[in-house]
């Protein structure tokens, strides 16, 4: 790394309401799938950070759950882990897309009002609409909020993530790593595996199940040339257990496969996925479940 006098490190949160495109965005700023990606609410159910390392600085991204209204102890964690994000940042991106109205945000943009950071807004999918709706968008956004800058992005072709890296390197402080300069993230591997099997649910389901999935490893082993892990998916009702099995199990054999291939892909090994469905009733709704299973909850 270069002349530590000069390094920059420090904390930036992605806000934003659900489907916006925060975990596309550290995922594709990473080169690294770190977070799942689905268009339903509350893909992201924990604070992630992902750690971006270069030469002259390291950038840790935190990645929040959507906002949203809580309806049970789930949904109380999830808004506490965004609010909790705000008190760690040096700074706060927050996403919108072209063609939404500034009135649906004002929410979201009154969490943030107190925030003594740089604000940027960054508006993302911008390769999706016309230059005309991008342009609306930002007047009405910088109308409502005073940003510090905004930036048009494409979270999915990187359009902008250069020129989004560089300003944000410009805003951090002179301060050491805050990690090592190896780590992409402060998640553990047995976690990301989980995320991953997640996602391959809430791609293949589209009915109510995917709220009340939950994927447990529980055997995590590493040799040579081969990574060997036995999982859990829990759902909340037996009828749940079936829609993922599938007729014949052709729908867990769907999910597994195609789940090993991105693990494969991030161990850069072969991978032996041993997948099982157990049902959990409304565990959504129980404290002490959601603490066994690493929720904090009150």
């Amino acid at each position: 790394m270069e002349d530590r006098a000069s390094f920059r490190s420090g904390f930036v949160t992605i806000w934003g309401r659900p489907n916006v495109g925060k975990s596309t965005l550290l995922n594709s700023i990473l080169k690294y799938k770190i977070t799942i990606v689905s268009d339903k609410p509350q893909t992201t159910r924990k604070n992630i950070k992902g750690i971006l390392n270069h030469p002259d600085c390291q950038i840790v991204f935190i990645d929040t759950p959507g906002l949203h209204a809580p309806v049970d102890p789930l949904g109380e964690f999830l808004s506490n882990q965004w609010k909790s994000s705000l008190f760690d940042a040096d700074c706060l991106l927050y996403l919108t897309n072209p063609g939404v109205s500034v009135d649906t945000d004002e929410i979201y943009l009154k969490e943030i009002r107190n925030f003594p950071h740089p604000v940027l807004l960054i508006v993302n999918k911008i390769d999706l609409f016309k230059k005309g709706t991008i342009q609306k968008t930002i007047h009405e956004f910088s109308q409502h909020f005073s940003f510090h800058d905004i930036l048009e992005v494409s979270a999915l072709t990187g359009v902008g993530l250069e020129q989004l890296i560089q300003k944000i390197r410009d805003l951090l402080p002179i301060s050491p790593p805050y990690f090592d300069e190896e780590q992409i993230s402060d998640v553990y591997e047995r976690d990301i595996v989980g995320e991953m099997i997640r996602e391959k649910v809430w791609h293949h389901i589209h009915q109510e199940v995917p709220y009340g999935v939950e994927v447990r490893v529980e055997e995590f082993k590493e040799k040579e040339n081969l990574v060997s892990i036995r999982a859990i998916i829990y759902v909340e009702k037996d009828s749940h257990r079936k829609i993922i099995i599938g007729g014949k199990g052709s729908m867990i054999k769907r999910i597994g496969s195609d789940a090993r291939k991105d693990l494969e892909e991030f161990f850069g090994v072969k991978v032996f996925l041993d997948l099982w469905v157990k049902t959990q009733l409304n565990w959504r709704k129980k404290p002490a479940v959601l603490r066994r299973w690493g929720y904090t909850i009150r």
